[in-house]
């Protein structure tokens, strides 16, 4: 036997790469987990790799392995694994790893981010172009390369929501059952939170100031640090050695938009909206979706930004994907106004071509705009009605037929809405 191969990475949840036999190609090895020094598993090598069909003359390119930790190795240990070829004593190329522990004293990053932008925008709305703009800007720290799919902010806002949730038999973990296998990977509502536990108290007032008091404080404050020690790092990763701001996008949604403000109450909420009918059209385009499951998902969009409309503050600012397009450099020193921000002088806004290319559906930004014009067929834009009162909010040419009716809008709240949530953000 010759065996090579290579491990693609090791962590404390699996392992992946590819081995085979180059004397026998045509036959699958097993490699052998080995952790700690003991063997952990053998798994054979049959999955396709692509590249690998011509490794030497009969070779079937299937030799692909990945295995899973059951159960994932624990961060409060370290480990050492090795991946060698059964039968066999080789080691392959990057098959031997070292996982520390977690550490409880890291040291405390120095190029930290101040606060966040939420860049809120339904689907094919330019968010990427966009994104693309912010993190060619020194001073702001974008994690991902292009579609920029990272989004913290949403997932610790949604993961502080439901750990400070009232517990309830139906949603929660039972407090007997944290441990068993089938929850390994499961939270749910926190169970101590329910109604049962606070009659526990001979004083309830006591329960209700940890739960509606310092439970969200110290969640809150736990997981605004774990956000930003995780774009100091991407800071340092990119050169980026005094941010002001990292970035992300979220869709309109009321959940994440407060949740980051209860997280960090100096958050820069940047709305960008497109003619949702254009929006339409890119998503078809783009994917092949359905019509009228595309309209429904926009028109709740179009509804969001109404809301957004009704109740924002000075913390938000409108951006419009056709200015973005055809007045970039006005629209970007507006944006950086904002901001708080000196413009760019090395990016060219005027050149938006190359931030479009590989992600637009049009041949270009510019036919990018009023597309439904030519796209969308009389019966087609009869069916997006539900987007007029969008339209006229946004000032975009209304759709035929008469004018919406004025009426309240949906979800519509005091305008210190969002300044309330934000005056809820604990305080270091």
């Amino acid at each position: 036997m010759k065996p090579i191969g290579h491990v693609d990475d090791i962590t404390r949840f699996s392992v992946t790469g590819w081995a085979a036999d180059q004397d026998n190609p045509d036959r699958n090895v097993k490699v052998v987990i080995i952790l700690n020094g003991r063997e952990c598993a053998r798994v054979l090598a049959d999955g396709h790799r692509g590249g690998l069909e011509e490794l030497r003359p009969g070779s079937t390119g299937k030799y692909g392995f990945l295995y899973y930790f059951n159960p994932p190795l624990s961060p409060f240990t370290r480990n050492e694994v090795q991946i060698k070829v059964e039968r066999t004593e080789h080691v392959l190329s990057r098959g031997h790893a070292i996982i520390e522990a977690a550490r409880a004293d890291a040291p405390a990053e120095t190029n930290r981010p101040a606060a966040p932008i939420l860049l809120s925008t339904s689907g094919r709305s330019g968010s990427t172009v966009t994104m693309g703009i912010l993190a060619e800007h020194p001073q702001i720290v974008v994690a991902d390369k292009r579609p920029f799919e990272v989004e913290m902010l949403c997932y610790y806002s949604y993961a502080l929501r439901t750990l400070a949730a009232a517990g309830d038999h139906r949603s929660s973990l039972r407090p007997d059952r944290i441990t068993a296998a089938e929850n390994r990977f499961k939270i749910g509502f926190n169970p101590y939170t329910s109604p049962g536990f606070r009659r526990n108290f001979n004083n309830p007032e006591l329960f209700d100031r940890f739960f509606f008091g310092a439970l969200p404080k110290n969640l809150a404050h736990a997981f605004r640090e774990t956000i930003l020690d995780y774009y100091s790092a991407v800071a340092e990763d990119t050169g980026k050695h005094t941010p002001l701001y990292f970035a992300e996008k979220s869709l309109p949604e009321r959940e994440v938009r407060l949740g980051s403000r209860f997280l960090f109450s100096n958050v820069k909420e940047v709305v960008l909206f497109r003619d949702l009918r254009d929006s339409l059209c890119s998503v078809i385009s783009r994917t092949g979706a359905n019509f009228d499951q595309t309209l429904d998902a926009l028109a709740s969009s179009g509804m969001r930004y109404l809301e957004i409309k009704a109740n924002h503050g000075r913390d938000t600012h409108f951006l419009k994907y056709e200015d973005l397009i055809q007045q970039p450099s006005e629209t970007l020193s507006r944006l950086y106004q904002f901001l708080g921000l000196h413009p760019m002088t090395h990016l060219d806004p005027s050149n938006m071509t190359g931030l479009f290319k590989g992600h637009g559906s049009s041949r270009n930004p510019a036919e990018s705009i009023g597309r439904w014009q030519r796209d969308l067929s009389r019966e087609q834009l009869e069916k997006c009605r539900p987007f007029a009162r969008f339209l006229d909010a946004f000032g975009y040419e209304p759709l035929p037929g008469p004018e919406p009716h004025p009426v309240l809008l949906p979800g519509a709240e005091p305008e210190s809405a969002p300044a309330e949530a934000a005056a809820l953000a604990p305080q270091d």
